[in-house]
């Protein structure tokens, strides 16, 4: 090699130098991101990076409809709840809100793992969907609100459970829409059954500890503490909401 090209070859080399950092940054950085976290199962030391709220808000919640039947379970990949098929008990698709993630995990509301409980479900045994309504039930003030995205569109004034009987506060959320075929019958025309359950069988109805929001054809009922626990309005409010609410939706039941 004579001497020009070996200057060349230096003056080559020198100028590399620089970018040999930023090369090797950019190689570290694409195998980080391709590589993803080597996770057989659930690490609880882990939880906090891992998962993710999803509260309901005025950008909605997230709803999963199962699609194929599943165990349920008290954390991901721990121990069994129960099974959950792809029907609800009263034959509604199974439809539950979505509340936390982690890796190929769901966090779900459901009656199945009990008042304040998630329970935790494979993703790929459900497909996701948005859900823009929500509903909000005040025991203190007898008020149910129902927001659909950032607007309220229905306030009504409610009957909540006796003192013997509370309604149970948490978040829950709706899993059926029944019509009772009796609007002058105890539960008037419309049930939207909830996740919430009563620590005892409430009286006349088949749903066994289930608490829901119905109508009532007792109009005097309506804002006062009278229920076995379930959150009672009148006729119209009741088609209304079956009219509207969908499967899933989030319900905030405060004191």
């Amino acid at each position: 090699m004579n001497r020009s090209v070996a200057s060349r070859a230096f003056l080559i080399a020198l100028a590399l130098i620089p970018a040999i950092p930023i090369l090797a940054g950019f190689l570290i950085t694409s195998h980080s991101a391709s590589a993803g976290p080597a996770v057989a199962g659930y690490n609880p030391t882990a939880q906090t990076s891992q998962l993710t709220q999803h509260p309901p808000s005025e950008q909605g919640a997230t709803v999963a409809q199962v699609v194929q039947r599943t165990i349920m379970r008290a954390a991901p990949g721990g121990r069994k709840v129960a099974v959950l098929r792809t029907r609800t008990e009263f034959g509604s698709p199974q439809t539950l809100w979505v509340v936390d993630r982690a890796p190929g995990w769901l966090g779900v509301i459901s009656p199945l793992a009990g008042n304040g409980r998630t329970g935790w479900i494979p993703s790929s045994a459900a497909q996701l969907s948005p859900d823009e309504w929500r509903i909000q039930v005040s025991l203190s003030r007898k008020r149910l609100t129902i927001f659909q995205g950032a607007g309220v569109r229905q306030r009504y004034t409610v009957a909540i459970g006796m003192p013997s009987a509370p309604t149970p506060t948490g978040r829950f959320a709706v899993t059926d829409r029944l019509s009772t075929g009796d609007p002058s019958g105890p539960y008037g025309c419309c049930i939207l059954a909830l996740t919430a359950r009563s620590p005892h069988a409430i009286q006349g109805w088949n749903g066994g500890d289930r608490i829901a929001i119905h109508s009532t054809p007792d109009a005097s009922s309506i804002g006062e503490p009278v229920s076995h626990g379930c959150v009672r309005l009148s006729l119209a409010a009741g088609r209304w909401m079956m009219n509207h609410i969908p499967l899933g939706t989030p319900t905030l039941i405060t004191t």
